[in-house]
């Protein structure tokens, strides 16, 4: 029986001399599904299980086994700025790595929805490094894991003036209960911090966005990939050739 999907393709894997296991993800969640013929296929997946591509896919069941068969696909969108800037290869490699370390649960609608058109603005604007901040936000909060800045996470109140942010304790510090490893925010950030939180579409990253760009946001920047590395507790290879091709 067929049945068909929208999907993003993260990765694939050799099997045998012809085929490829290839890994999707989709609003049911991850896939791993088999493409028979698609090594030598020089039609039926040309160009269309490439990182990051955007396909609706035709699948059946197997009559043997659990692993469905990817019968054909069709191209919906696939990004073109990796293929002429360095930097930005080495980006949607860090996205594709994070989505497949990362994104367990099944996504909503709305959260893939979000990550289809997040590429799509990535793929046509210019690079910034907060677009890296704002993934990172997003990933941590569509996992559940997203620092809380309503309040100091261990007594409760609102902090008005004086802000700390740890990592470790899971978000904002009032004065009191700060700790040693423990860094202050002035109030601009705590509030570009909670902007960020408030996105749900992706054309509402802009204005963060250019705000990350600032001396103050740059240093957000930072807080935010020490949370995200703390709480995803593994370092992704492409974020350290990422760093290399940014600041050598």
């Amino acid at each position: 029986m067929l049945f068909t999907l929208q999907a993003l393709v993260l990765d694939k894997d050799k099997v045998n001399e012809i085929d490829y296991l290839v890994e999707l993800l989709t609003t049911k969640g991850r896939l791993r599904v088999l493409a028979k013929g698609a090594q030598k296929s020089k039609r039926r997946f040309l160009n269309l299980l490439e990182d990051l591509t955007l396909i609706r896919c035709h699948l059946r069941r197997p009559q043997k086994g659990k692993t469905l068969i990817l019968e054909s696909a069709d191209l919906l969108y696939i990004p073109e700025s990796p293929r002429r800037d360095l930097v930005k290869f080495y980006f949607f490699s860090y996205l594709a790595e994070t989505m497949k370390q990362t994104f367990y649960a099944p996504l909503g609608s709305e959260e893939f929805n979000f990550v289809i058109q997040y590429l799509k603005i990535l793929d046509q604007e210019a690079w910034q490094e907060g677009f890296k901040t704002i993934w990172e936000y997003m990933c941590l909060k569509f996992n559940g894991l997203e620092p809380y800045l309503e309040g100091c996470v261990r007594c409760g109140e609102r902090p008005k003036r004086i802000f700390y942010f740890s990592p470790q304790a899971g978000g904002i510090l009032c004065f009191q209960c700060r700790d040693e490893r423990a860094r202050p925010l002035e109030q601009f950030q705590i509030d570009l911090l909670r902007k960020i939180g408030r996105i749900k579409k992706a054309e509402e990253i802009f204005e963060p966005l250019e705000a990350l760009e600032s001396e103050r946001g740059r240093e957000v920047q930072g807080f935010l990939e020490e949370f995200f590395l703390y709480h995803i507790d593994w370092e992704p290879r492409a974020l350290r050739i990422l760093k290399e091709a940014l600041h050598g």
